[in-house]
């Protein structure tokens, strides 16, 4: 009986070699990685079609008030009788769009911000280095909430707000990788050629940096969303539903109502968990040096 080949095999001189297959191959050979994807899948189609699903999540029923978990409320319910499963649902979707947009914020700014101040002169990349040195410097929450103070309490003002007190950390990163990058070969080649400077950006510098990119971005999405949280228990909630706004309402009946800060907390905890993981085995498989388990 002849064995089973492998899922997955790497021959020297076949296209599954090539670096982006290689890493997904590490990837998907990293139980961390597997694990944390599914989990993280679940979670996005859950709250994606769950609200289709569920009760309201505004519908309030004083008949229902702080019921334990049951059949019909598997998450119990909370002081005005409102579905706890269905607002965690909903929380999540709101808590993941905070933390994936506020992020792409980030990356784009601090990417567009770190090329530029590698790539062009010295004295430029000693400014713009200094800029960050004195933004780095304040209280960045401090920062957030005079911006959500200053233009009201809105999600598009927490997209924001948020990205751009994210962005140092990667406009740093980029910055060093792109001082790495402008001396190697192919960029002294396009430069001799002719090619202009934002062009060598766009085609050369930005695609070699976008692996360390995506793994800071991984490990950046959970930081957005807890500072959402953050802000939610503080009471500048930008929407009634988020897990930060659901934890924030729990607090006040931990006593008699456990479940309505245990769910929302858990939930909370299990993404940012996975998504953590999910970051620290991303970085692992773009690792040219490791090797696939």
């Amino acid at each position: 009986m002849k064995p089973i080949p492998p899922l997955f095999t790497v021959h020297k001189n076949s296209s599954v070699g090539s670096p982006t297959r290689l890493a997904l191959l590490k990837l998907l050979h990293d139980p961390r990685a597997v694990i944390s994807m599914s989990v993280l899948g679940l979670i996005i189609l859950l709250v994606l079609i769950g609200p289709f699903f569920l009760p309201d999540y505004a519908k309030q029923s004083l008949d229902n008030q702080l019921l334990s978990p049951t059949f019909n409320h598997p998450m119990g319910t909370d002081q005005l009788g409102r579905d706890v499963f269905a607002r965690v649902v909903k929380g999540g979707r709101l808590s993941l769009a905070i933390g994936l947009l506020g992020t792409l914020v980030s990356i784009l700014v601090g990417t567009l911000y770190g090329c530029v101040a590698g790539f062009y002169n010295e004295k430029l990349d000693l400014f713009m280095m200094r800029v960050v040195d004195i933004l780095y410097s304040l209280p960045y929450m401090f920062l957030v909430i005079i911006l959500i103070f200053q233009f009201g309490k809105n999600l598009l003002v927490l997209f924001i707000a948020l990205g751009l007190v994210q962005w140092l950390t990667v406009a740093r990163i980029v910055r060093g990788q792109v001082l790495a990058l402008k001396n190697e070969e192919f960029i002294l080649a396009a430069k001799t050629l002719g090619v202009g400077n934002l062009r060598i950006i766009g085609r050369h510098i930005i695609p070699n940096v976008l692996g360390v990119v995506i793994v800071y971005a991984t490990l950046t999405v959970p930081t957005v969303i807890l500072q959402e949280a953050f802000l939610s228990f503080l009471g500048l909630n930008v929407s009634d539903c988020t897990w930060g706004v659901l934890i924030a309402e729990g607090k006040e009946y931990m006593d008699e109502a456990w479940w309505l800060i245990f769910f929302p907390g858990t939930v909370l905890t299990l993404c940012l968990l996975c998504m953590n993981f999910l970051g620290d085995s991303l970085r692992d498989a773009l690792d040219p040096t490791a090797k696939i388990n």
